[in-house]
C-alpha cells in the first residue's frame, strides 16, 4: 500500500462524457453507460479536499473531458484556494479553440494544461479522436493557451496508427508551440483498446526505433520528454526517459473507486523469468498483463 504522506499528485475523474470517441480510450466503455457520467460538485470538492488533507501538491482535473462541465470554473476556483502548486486540466483541447474559455481557466487558477494530440497529420489525429475537424480546434487552441502566455504539456498515446509519424510529429510540436513537455504513452489495452487490441496497438518493439528517433530530436532543447507504459530494457541508452523506472505518487479517484498508481502497476504489470537477473529488476515493473496476453513478453530482455 502506497503511504498517504507521500502522495504528490491526486486525479479525480469528474466526468465519463466526452466530446471525442477516440479509438483507444481506456475508459470508453464506462462512457457508454447511462449513470453516474458525471462526478457530483460536492463529490469534487470533497476529492480537492482530501488531496489538500494527505498533503498533495497538486491536483488534476481528468475525465473524460473535464471540460464539458459546466461547473469546472468554481472547482478550480475552490481547488485554488488551497494553494495547490499546480491545477492540471486534462483535455483534448478542443475547447481552447475559444479563446476566452483558457482565459477564464488561467483566471480561476488553472497553471498546468495537458492536452492530447495524437498525430501531425489531421486526418491521422482525427481518425485516432473520431472526429472530423479535431485536429484545427486542438491546433488553435493550443496558439490560443501560448498566446496567453502559457506553455502547454502535450500528451501523445501511441497506437498502431501513429507510431510511424512520432519524428515528424515531435517536429511539428517543437516548430509550432511553446512546449514545456511531452508525454509518449503507450496504450493501455483496456476500454476500446482492449476490443480489438492487435488492430489498435503494435508491438514495442516495433515502435521503439520511431521512440529513440522522436526523443533525439528533443535534446539540447528545454522541453521536458517522457515515456510511459514501455519497459527499461527495451530503451537501453534512454532510460532517463523512462517515467515507469521512478515513482508516480498519484492518487486515482474515480466515481466509486480510489487507487495508487504504483500500487496499481505492481498489480497490474508481469515480467518475465529472466527478469529477476536484470539490473532494473527492482525499479521496473514489466508491462502490463492485459498487454503480455496478446504479445507475450519474449520483448522483455534483461540488462546485465
Amino acid at each position: 500500500m502506497v503511504k498517504q504522506n507521500k502522495i504528490i499528485k491526486v486525479e479525480s475523474l469528474v466526468i465519463f462524457k466526452c466530446n471525442c470517441h477516440c479509438i483507444m480510450c481506456s475508459v470508453g466503455k464506462q462512457m457508454n453507460r447511462s449513470d453516474n457520467l458525471v462526478k457530483g460538485f460536492e463529490d469534487v470538492k470533497k476529492d480537492i479536499d482530501r488531496a489538500f488533507k494527505i498533503g498533495a501538491r497538486e491536483f488534476a482535473f481528468s475525465g473524460g473531458e473535464p471540460t464539458l462541465r459546466k461547473d469546472l470554473f468554481d472547482l478550480v476556483k475552490y481547488a485554488n484556494e488551497k494553494r495547490f502548486e499546480k491545477i492540471e486540466i486534462q483535455s483534448n483541447g478542443r475547447i481552447y479553440a475559444n479563446k476566452y474559455f483558457g482565459e477564464k481557466m488561467i483566471e480561476a487558477g488553472v497553471n498546468s494544461f495537458v492536452i492530447s494530440l495524437h498525430s501531425p497529420k489531421q486526418e491521422v489525429n482525427d481518425k485516432i479522436m473520431g472526429v472530423s475537424g479535431a485536429f484545427k480546434e486542438q491546433v488553435r487552441g493550443i496558439k490560443n493557451l501560448n498566446a496567453l502566455g502559457r506553455a502547454v504539456k502535450i500528451n501523445v498515446v501511441i497506437t498502431r496508427f501513429n507510431y510511424k509519424d512520432l519524428v515528424e510529429h515531435i517536429n511539428f510540436l517543437l516548430n509550432n508551440f511553446e512546449i514545456d513537455e511531452i508525454r509518449l504513452t503507450f496504450a493501455l489495452l483496456e476500454g476500446y483498446a482492449g476490443e480489438k487490441p492487435k488492430k489498435t496497438v503494435a508491438p514495442m518493439s516495433l515502435i521503439i526505433p520511431y521512440l529513440k528517433k522522436a526523443i533525439d530530436l528533443t535534446k539540447g532543447k528545454s522541453v521536458k520528454i517522457f515515456v510511459y507504459n514501455i519497459p527499461v530494457c527495451l530503451l537501453l541508452g534512454y532510460e532517463d526517459y523512462v517515467n515507469d523506472l521512478g515513482s508516480s505518487n498519484t492518487c486515482l479517484i474515480g466515481s466509486n473507486f480510489e487507487t495508487y498508481l504504483d500500487e496499481s502497476k505492481k498489480k497490474d504489470k508481469i515480467k518475465s523469468n529472466l527478469c529477476s537477473g536484470c539490473i532494473y529488476n527492482s525499479k521496473c515493473q514489466g508491462v502490463w498483463k492485459k498487454y503480455s496476453k496478446v504479445f507475450g513478453l519474449d520483448e522483455l530482455k534483461p540488462v546485465l
